[in-house]
């Protein structure tokens, strides 16, 4: 028993010093205030990745495209789309 204590002991110590390691090197991810961050309204991601109303609200239905719902309108943060268009590539969509 003793002896798989210390293996667990061992174990634990590792996890700790590469998680210090990791956030040394900066391997998380930061995220910027929300003030400084980018946001995309629903026109714009209509426009920039040209498709039409019809294909917003299947990309909603199908749940591609997650907006945040303030007063009304749909906002978007600028690495939401990007995680949505790489899982869409990912998948073979596009």
């Amino acid at each position: 028993m003793e002896k798989i204590m210390s293996e667990i002991v061992v174990i634990l110590r590792d996890i700790r010093d590469r998680l210090d390691q990791a956030q040394y090197t900066g391997m998380y991810n930061q995220r910027q205030p929300l003030q400084c961050r980018r946001k995309w309204t629903k026109q714009e991601v209509m426009d920039d990745l040209k498709m039409s109303e019809s294909t917003y609200n299947r990309n909603l239905q199908k749940k591609l495209l997650v907006p945040m719902r303030l007063s009304g309108f749909d906002m978007y943060f600028e690495e939401d789309l990007l995680a949505a268009l790489e899982e869409s590539r990912r998948k073979g969509r596009i």
